[in-house]
This record gives structure tokens, C-alpha cells and sequence, in this order.
């Protein structure tokens, strides 16, 4: 009889979003249960993440290190409530939408004619992320939370000045040590938009833990091989793509594709002192056909201290590669599951994978699709697969 009620009274409860204009799935999100964090929770061997549906972000990722100790890997907030509290843009570790990236002069052309957006940036000449009310600084709707999968929902009627209508869709699943992530939007109306979706993460693989060396809590000692990125984009001191791309050169100082280094060859200068952040958007050259591109890693992220690997596969085709700084986002306290203080400079690293940046102000760049219709249907997956042990890769050039 309680379960008749609850399912009545989110029947209810759907029938008047859907009438105000809002998500259908609203209210089926009240029925799928929280931990005590306000989070929820998917699992399976080897890996248990929990979510918050503000900005559908990824709050915990727990792994077990070498000793078999289970560690969080990601940054985060203690508690859902937490996230709205916040100003960043995505909430940390949030999905990041329509439009990844900058967005110069906060709109673009098409068939000739300005589509002007809200701007939120460089003082209201660019639009950063999607705009100020972005995807990931909004709350997304539940439809389903089983043991081993989540899925978020979110229903874009013109926010931030983006013309259309659009269905967002991100989905997670967990199989034995991987964590899979499909995302998919569907535009329902005319005008079509620009989409560029990508989801936030911020790692550190000695779960924030180690103090040894003057590395506490750094991401200093991880060791990063790109294979597929020997060119990078070019921006602007604004961070706005200029659509000129460069090339990384065999042991200079963007080269991680020939073999794989520390991220503290890139941060530490020869005085020995730390730079104030690591900021590169490389290109993903797949040069497999799509169903191959799951078993080409475009990414691997190691560290010899924990034994953690995680390889990373993507479809998109771009890369941006940025460690943790306190001066861009403010003081971050360390959750209770890594230990106390603050998160450090470089005390995490993100590997957030998108299409090209501001692709929809760059026509020469004639293979990037970028505006999409309602007759399209956008998509993208990434997976990230953990080892222990198994991956301990060492500098070639030490």
C-alpha cells in the first residue's frame, strides 16, 4: 500500500511538471534512495561511485590501492547540499553543458544570421561552459538508479539564450574495475543548437593521501601518457581557441605521447618551484574506426605509490588536460573519506574529453559538426578502466 502511494503520488507529481513545462522525470527522482550524504550510489567489483543529481556530478569514486586499502580518488563535497552552495561553474566534478568551453563573443553565425547567448564571462563577451544557469549548475532528474547504473535527465527549453529544445541524457554503469559513462542528446524543436558536452572529474590516484617528499596530496608524482596527442590547441590569454593547432615535439616540454612522464616535469620549473596550474587542450588522432576506439587507450594516469592505473577511452576528439587551482576556484576543503585540510595547488588532475573548442566559431575546421537539428541525435561515451599493480610505468628520460 505505501509503495501504491508513492507511485501514485509521483504519477501525480509528473503530471504537473509536464503540464508547468518542466521534466517528466522529476519526480521519479524522489523515489530512488539517498546514503546518509544526501548521494546515490552504483557499484560493482573493484569500484563504487556515488552522485549528486545538482549538475549530476560525480561526488566519491572509491578504489583499492595496492595494500587493498579503498581510497577516494576524486574531489567532491561531504554532502549533496553542499553543491548549490558552491560557485563554480559546472559544480565540481559536474557534467558540463550545452556548450563545453568558451564561446567567444558569446554567440556564433548560422545561415547568416547572429545567434547571440548570455554571457558569463570576460566581462560579457564570452559564454563559459554553457552559460551561467549551464546543465551543470542545474539539478537533473532521476528516471533510474539500479545497483550498477544511474541516469540523469535534463530538459533545455532556451536556457543561457541557446535556441531550441533539447533532452540531455548521461547514464553511468560499473562493471569489475571500469566505469562507463554514455551520454546522449536529442533535439525536439527547431531552431537546432550547438552541443559539446563533457563530464567534469577531477582525480588524484593516491586518493589525496600521501605526504612524503614534499608532494602532500599532489598529483606531482603521477605519471601521464598521451598517445594520440602530438598537437594541442592554441588560445588566447583570454583561454579562447584561436583555431590555430600546434605541435608537441619529441621531448619538449607538451610531449606525452611519445612515452609516458611525471606531471610534475611540466609544473616544476629549474629553480624547483611550482607553476600556478597546468592548462592544455590536446587532440585525441584516433586513427582506428569507431568500434576501436574501446580498445585504444587515449589516456593512461599512473602512480607508482598507490599502484593505481586508470586508462582512459573516449569517441570525442579532443582532450583537456588541467590540474586543481585554489586561484581559479577558490579554497576546496579536503571530504572526510581523504583526510583533513584543504585540497593542495595540483592536488588534482582532470582529463575532460569534448569536441574541439568553439568549433561553432571556426567554419575552416570543415570535418567538426557543431549545430544539430531536430533531426539529429548527439552521443558520446567515455570509459575509464582501473589496475592496480599492474601499471606502474617509469619515466624513460630519468
Amino acid at each position: 500500500m505505501v509503495e501504491l502511494r508513492k507511485l501514485s503520488a509521483g504519477v501525480l507529481a509528473t503530471a504537473k511538471a509536464v503540464w508547468k513545462g518542466g521534466s517528466p522525470f522529476a519526480a521519479l527522482t524522489a523515489m530512488w534512495p539517498v546514503n546518509d550524504e544526501g548521494k546515490y550510489t552504483i557499484e560493482a567489483e573493484g569500484i563504487k561511485i556515488s552522485f549528486t543529481h545538482h549538475g549530476a556530478a560525480v561526488a566519491n569514486l572509491w578504489v583499492r590501492d595496492r595494500d587493498g586499502d579503498e581510497i577516494d580518488i576524486v574531489l567532491g563535497l561531504d554532502h549533496a547540499d553542499m553543491y548549490p552552495e558552491t560557485s563554480s561553474n559546472p559544480y565540481l566534478n559536474g557534467v558540463i553543458g550545452r556548450y563545453a568551453g568558451y564561446i567567444r563573443d558569446a554567440g556564433y553565425e548560422a545561415e547568416g544570421v547572429k545567434q547571440q547567448l548570455l554571457a558569463n564571462a570576460h566581462g560579457g563577451t564570452a559564454t563559459f561552459n554553457g552559460g551561467e544557469k549551464s546543465w551543470g549548475r542545474l539539478d537533473w532528474a532521476v528516471p533510474s538508479n539500479e545497483k550498477d547504473s544511474i541516469t540523469f535527465v535534463m530538459f533545455d527549453k532556451g536556457k543561457n539564450g541557446f535556441p531550441g529544445l533539447f533532452v540531455g541524457c548521461v547514464t553511468h554503469t560499473v562493471s569489475p574495475y571500469t566505469w562507463h559513462i554514455g551520454y546522449g542528446v536529442t533535439p525536439l524543436l527547431l531552431p537546432g543548437g550547438p552541443l559539446n558536452m563533457a563530464q567534469q572529474a577531477f582525480f588524484n590516484l593516491n586518493g589525496l593521501r600521501r605526504t612524503d617528499n614534499g608532494t602532500i596530496g599532489s598529483v606531482t608524482d603521477h605519471y601521464l601518457y598521451l598517445p594520440m596527442s602530438g598537437m594541442r590547441f592554441h588560445f588566447d590569454e583570454n583561454g579562447i581557441s584561436t583555431g590555430n593547432i600546434l605541435s608537441n615535439p619529441k621531448g619538449k616540454e607538451h610531449d606525452f605521447w611519445s612515452s609516458p612522464k611525471t606531471v610534475g616535469k611540466v609544473l616544476i620549473n629549474n629553480s624547483g618551484e611550482l607553476a600556478s596550474s597546468y592548462d592544455q587542450t590536446f587532440t585525441l588522432a584516433h586513427k582506428y574506426a569507431d568500434s576501436s576506439r574501446r580498445q585504444k587507450p587515449a589516456a593512461i594516469l599512473s602512480s607508482s605509490w598507490s599502484g593505481i592505473t586508470m586508462e582512459v577511452y573516449t569517441d570525442q576528439d579532443a582532450l583537456r588536460v588541467h590540474t586543481w587551482s585554489e586561484e581559479q576556484t577558490g579554497p576546496l576543503r579536503l571530504k572526510k573519506s581523504q583526510g583533513e585540510g584543504e585540497v593542495p595547488r595540483h592536488g588534482a588532475i582532470s582529463l575532460e574529453q569534448s569536441d574541439w573548442p568553439d568549433a561553432v566559431n571556426h567554419p575552416e575546421w570543415m570535418n567538426r559538426k557543431t549545430l544539430w537539428g531536430n533531426l539529429d541525435i548527439y552521443s558520446g561515451y567515455m570509459e575509464y578502466k582501473f589496475k592496480v599493480n599492474g601499471g606502474q610505468v617509469r619515466d624513460r628520460e630519468l
